[in-house]
């Protein structure tokens, strides 16, 4: 318990100062939040079409890493993939690690994009699966979900559940990339499948 109240602490202190979207405190909704909204319309793209995508995914990702990371260099975009990099099968989502070198030493972080219409995960599901440790809505209406997985090597995930129905979430599992800095990457408009 002391852990989860520390976590959401952090998480509040992250916000302050968030650099990238406008983002309120965390606090009760005023309205319910529903997921996923009414009258998404889907987009579907074929193998050709992501493979075009996300290359401009790459080269978002290695202008925006060392905005968002101070003194972050040395940025590798991973292959796109889903199941696999590189392997496109029809799934409506995109994947990637992406490695660089920060002046605390190594760090990555793993982002997915899904298409309108193709994550039906609610944010009360995602608290099943996992440990969530805070939300907060956007000015633009988003919802931002934290989560903390304590297996393994454990982690944390930032879903940025959007009103268009695109989900994009941000993971790490290093301690030198923050819960802001995983929000800031997570809200960038560059990662969409609608423009």
């Amino acid at each position: 318990m002391i852990r989860r109240t520390l976590t959401a602490v952090l998480v509040l202190a992250a916000l302050v100062g968030f650099g990238g979207a406008a983002v309120a405190a965390p606090s009760a909704p005023s309205a319910p939040f529903t997921w996923p909204p009414a009258d998404i319309t889907p987009v579907y793209e074929t193998a050709e079409q992501l493979t075009a995508r996300v290359a401009g995914f790459s080269a978002r990702e290695v202008e925006l890493v060392p905005q968002v990371v101070r003194g972050a260099t040395d940025v590798r975009p991973g292959v796109w993939g889903h199941e696999a990099a590189g392997v496109f099968d029809g799934l409506q989502y995109v994947d990637n690690f992406v490695d660089f070198t920060t002046p605390r030493g190594p760090a990555n972080f793993f982002i997915q994009i899904h298409a309108p219409g193709f994550f039906t995960t609610t944010p009360a599901q995602m608290c099943e699966l996992t440990t969530c440790t805070g939300s907060t809505r956007t000015a633009s209406g988003d919802l931002l979900l934290f989560t903390e997985y304590t297996a393994g090597s454990g982690g944390r995930t930032v879903y940025d559940f959007r009103p268009n129905g695109e989900v994009v979430y941000v993971s790490t599992s290093y301690a030198t990339v923050s819960n802001r800095q995983l929000a800031r990457l997570a809200t960038d408009r560059a990662f969409t499948f609608t423009s």
